[in-house]
């Protein structure tokens, strides 16, 4: 086994950031990738190839079953074959303890059970090879894949093995989690996926994987003040003084001081009267 090197991570990294940026709007089917490549800077010394694999064997042994098959024969194949077949189920953590097992596509792979969220990016990313237009709606609280076909719009309950929902039914949904029959681009879709990791992390106080995922959110949205606060406060408790007085010279740029939470305010002065440089720690590959 190789050795993992400073460049085999800034590489890996860099890659996973053009493809975050690249990211189209409806470009679904890169979401299970693009969560493998986010376990990879994560965890980089570990090798995920299998994981592409596994998948890329999913989508190879459905197309070869689906062959001359109509579009509603592939579907009540792809279920069968997910959920039957290869047994994928939802898992039953309750929010407040999810962690990182249920989200990151390694283990939800090889146990084949996870949070919504990831098992609904490898549902519309093995429909995307069946040529099946799919896409996750804006329910609160709630995972509803739409499926338009010629004719007819379907919507598929995720939490009942993406059974059809009649009209009546997903009247009810939408009343009682107040949501909306919008669907989410894939930026929306990754976003929400890294926020998961940021509570688990958070939970876990997994501190660096944490900082990892806060670079990755800012990737996708670097005007969001909240996240580069959040960051600022991390790098300070990480001993990474410079980078956060920079991170907090940026945030009061956007926000005036007499707006910002307390713990804000304190940093900065705290960051302003202390030595700016960074602690020596080996921990530069998490910086990227």
């Amino acid at each position: 086994m190789t050795r993992t090197t400073t460049i085999d991570v800034r590489t890996k990294w860099d890659k996973l950031v053009l493809e975050l940026k690249n990211l189209r709007h409806d470009d679904i089917g890169a979401l299970v990738p693009l969560c493998i490549g986010i376990q990879s800077v994560l965890s980089p010394t570990e090798n995920y190839e299998s994981c592409l694999r596994n998948l890329q064997f999913m989508g190879f042994e459905l197309l070869k079953s689906c062959e001359l098959k109509s579009a509603l024969e592939r579907w009540q194949r792809l279920r069968e074959f997910l959920f039957n077949e290869k047994g994928f189920e939802l898992s039953s953590v309750a929010a407040p303890q999810i962690g990182e097992e249920v989200l990151l596509m390694q283990p939800v792979l090889q146990k084949r059970a996870g949070h919504p969220l990831p098992l609904a990016f490898i549902l519309l990313n093995l429909a995307g090879r069946l040529e099946l237009p799919m896409a996750l709606i804006q329910a609160r609280h709630h995972f509803l894949l739409r499926w338009v076909r010629p004719g007819e719009t379907v919507y598929l309950d995720l939490y009942n093995q993406a059974r059809a929902l009649s009209e009546a039914e997903l009247i009810q949904v939408l009343n009682r989690s107040a949501s909306n029959l919008e669907v989410w681009s894939s930026k929306q879709l990754m976003f929400q996926y890294l926020e998961l990791l940021r509570g688990a992390f958070e939970r876990a106080r997994s501190l660096l994987q944490l900082h990892t995922v806060f670079n990755l959110l800012l990737q996708l949205d670097d005007a969001n003040t909240a996240i580069l606060g959040q960051r600022a406060l991390l790098r300070q408790k990480l001993g990474l003084t410079r980078e956060a007085l920079t991170d907090l010279k940026r945030y009061f740029s956007f926000v005036e001081k007499a707006h910002a939470p307390f713990e804000l305010r304190q940093c900065l002065q705290e960051l302003e009267y202390s030595p700016t440089e960074a602690c020596s720690r080996p921990t530069t590959e998490f910086l990227h």
